[in-house]
């Protein structure tokens, strides 16, 4: 089997949560989570870490991952897209190491909560699916979008969904389940990356998780605090 490796993209700064990625967490910086979660997943054969600071990439180093390359600032701002980051990191592993991984693990430093099983299995439906061109998280939605609307600059509605009539009056009961990208693992082949140009290609498979640890405001990084002094993490 080919290659697999862990990208963690863990840029400098945070508006939401200041320096979040690097914050401590019960005594340890956020991303060092994500680094352990990666090591320790037998699927995996290299961690890198893909930031633009030398701070960042110190800290990384000493958790165990490598950090070849520093992440251009241009790939590092609030609005820069996951493909940017990532077709950068695998094209710099090409060019510099003739190294090419079959498949790319997306573990953001944001998730501190994983189960290492589940990015085996993740993994493992890669393998065993070669026409997947990727796989992520997926969890029950909470709110219906069958109910939910547009709405225009003259105060008018227009309903998300149109595939079925009237969807918005029907019970919740009777509308199809709905699910939402959680973020906390995806699973891509690198060709679907570099020639597709795309972090999930047209056959996406999903990855069904009942949990959400995503950090992204004070209230959550509290609370995932809590939930890993609780249980030993």
């Amino acid at each position: 089997m080919g290659e697999v490796l862990a990208v963690i993209p863990a840029r400098s700064g945070s508006k939401s949560v200041k320096n979040k990625n690097i914050r401590l967490i019960n005594g340890k910086p956020m991303m060092a989570y994500s680094i352990g979660h990666a090591l320790q997943a037998g699927c995996i054969d290299r961690v890198i870490v893909s930031t633009d600071s030398v701070k960042y990439a110190e800290i990384a180093q000493e958790y165990g991952a490598e950090v070849p390359f520093l992440r251009p600032a241009e790939y590092a701002t609030d609005t820069a897209l996951d493909i940017d980051v990532f077709v950068h990191a695998l094209n710099y592993l090409k060019e510099n190491e003739g190294y090419l991984p079959e498949l790319v693990v997306q573990l953001r430093p944001t998730y501190p909560i994983r189960r290492i099983s589940d990015i085996e299995n993740m993994v493992k439906y890669m393998q065993d699916n070669p026409g997947i061109d990727s796989i992520r998280c997926v969890a029950p939605a909470k709110e219906v979008v069958y109910k939910m609307w547009f709405k225009d600059e003259d105060n008018m509605l227009r309903p998300v969904i149109t595939d079925i009539p009237e969807c918005y009056n029907l019970p919740r009961q009777q509308l199809p389940k709905v699910y939402y990208q959680n973020a906390c693992i995806d699973v891509v082949r690198t060709e679907v990356i570099l020639k597709q140009h795309s972090m999930s290609g047209k056959k996406i498979a999903g990855y069904d998780m009942d949990e959400n640890f995503d950090i992204d405001t004070e209230e959550e990084f509290l609370a995932a605090e809590k939930y890993i002094i609780n249980n030993g993490l």
